[in-house]
């Protein structure tokens, strides 16, 4: 049986891939935390962390 997207993804996973999608498209992590209700830059210190993977991994685009 297919299901439809939304049955088999929770909110948990909505929220970070959001969080983790703001921080890599540059919003600065001040306005994320404002909008997602974050007290604490070290609450969002692992969100940081990926989205500065994927800039570096876009970066090596640059060395081809």
């Amino acid at each position: 049986m297919v299901k439809p997207k939304y049955e088999l993804v929770g909110t948990r996973c909505g929220r970070r891939t959001f969080i983790c999608t703001a921080l890599a498209k540059g919003i600065p992590p001040s306005v994320v935390m404002k909008w997602t209700g974050h007290s604490d830059y070290k609450a969002m210190k692992p969100y940081i962390d990926i989205a500065d993977e994927v800039k570096s991994e876009y970066m090596k685009q640059f060395d081809e």
